[in-house]
């Protein structure tokens, strides 16, 4: 961490204060008080430093020994706090923080290392797990509670009920409006390396949070390997996937239990599945997040169609034109759209997918003849 030089330190009749100036003074950001020790860690700011030595340092030169160390730390944590939140305090870059590490999993071909404290991490990454060592990772995740956020400018590039994105120079920070237990989330525009900062002692509430936003950091990451996410229940038949999407309420866990009664197919997932291109084949990808469905997979399979539901009086399959079938799998993508680069992304995966599987529309009841009436679609097709 390093100070932000649009504040400088002036002594006003003897006493030591920390102002603003140019943009600063602009932005009406507010000056603060110091005492002898804030001064002589603004002073230590000069220079790029961790907060072990900035600790260790401000220890040694208060000749501090035995419990007087923990009230130093103590100090120095809620200055830089205050620093921190009032603009003061830069980071020089997102990087690695010495936390232990918790397990390794593998997701679509993508090794994930998880650090940190690991009571924070529900199981339900464990059916994914790999001896794959850190030196093959692609995404590290780290999960802290004795490190400050560093206060940075940014803009809002999204906004909803539940997270808010901001793009800063290097990174993004997530902040998720419905958990007091996480205080945000910085990843870097690489998608190699994410920090969620959290409370401990998490609740169980707390912790299932953590793991849907743990999702939206892999999704940003995935896009980066040329897989994007796509809201849909799939099946297996005839050692293909086959994905069933609609909007919320439409019926896809229904139409997908449907094929499952009536022909006994297995359902891979109840309600998202990863969707990219490897060896010259449309492919879809175990993942553990599953909605309320709690039905996952963790294998890979052959994409045989992604079919968008529509509710209807009537059963039967509606063609569409090329143009039709790229936008309505898009507007079925739950993976980041924070920019162009990132949509664009996306549309050029489902491009290359709509070239070597089904695309098509069930328009659909929520009887066994919807089904039935799909199924003769596919065999049709695929024979």
């Amino acid at each position: 961490m390093i100070r932000n030089d649009s504040f400088y330190i002036k002594r006003i009749s003897g006493k030591p204060y920390i102002l603003p100036v140019g943009q600063m003074i602009a932005d009406r950001m507010r000056g603060i008080s110091v005492n002898e020790t804030g001064e002589f860690i603004w002073g230590l700011l000069k220079e790029d430093i961790s907060l072990e030595i900035l600790i260790k340092k401000s220890a040694e030169y208060f000749e501090a020994s035995g419990d007087e160390i923990q009230i130093i730390e103590k100090d120095v944590k809620t200055f830089l706090k205050t620093l921190s939140e009032r603009g003061m305090l830069l980071e020089s870059g997102l990087v690695k923080t010495e936390c232990a590490h918790i397990k390794s999993v593998l997701i679509a071909g993508i090794n994930i290392g998880f650090y940190g404290d690991k009571e924070c991490l529900t199981d339900k990454f464990d059916a994914f797990e790999t001896d794959d060592s850190a030196d093959n990772e692609d995404l590290r995740i780290e999960i802290i509670h004795d490190c400050i956020p560093i206060w940075l400018n940014g803009k809002v590039i999204v906004r909803n009920s539940a997270i808010n994105t901001i793009e800063c120079n290097d990174r993004y920070i997530l902040q998720f409006s419905e958990s007091k237990e996480i205080e945000e989330c910085h990843l870097n525009k690489e998608g190699t390396l994410a920090r969620f900062y959290t409370v401990k002692d998490m609740s169980d509430d707390g912790k299932e949070i953590l793991f849907h936003a743990i999702r939206t950091v892999f999704l940003y990451r995935a896009l980066k390997e040329g897989i994007t996410a796509i809201h849909s229940a799939s099946i297996e038949y005839k050692n293909k996937a086959w994905l069933f999407s609609a909007v919320s309420g439409i019926g896809k866990s229904t139409h997908s239990t449907l094929w499952n009664k009536l022909f006994n197919v297995k359902v891979i997932n109840g309600d998202l599945n990863l969707i990219g291109i490897k060896d010259g084949k449309a492919m879809v990808y175990g993942l553990p997040w599953c909605g309320t469905s709690e039905t996952f997979d963790t294998g890979e399979y052959e994409l045989g169609g992604i079919i968008l539901l529509k509710r209807s009086e009537e059963n039967f399959v509606e063609e569409l034109t090329d143009d039709r079938k790229t936008l309505l799998v898009q507007q079925r993508n739950i993976s980041p759209s924070w920019d162009e680069e990132l949509l664009d992304a996306q549309f050029e995966i489902i491009m290359g997918i709509k070239e070597k599987c089904l695309i098509a529309r069930l328009n659909c009841t929520a009887d066994d003849e919807a089904a039935t009436v799909m199924k003769e679609y596919i065999d049709k097709y695929d024979k």
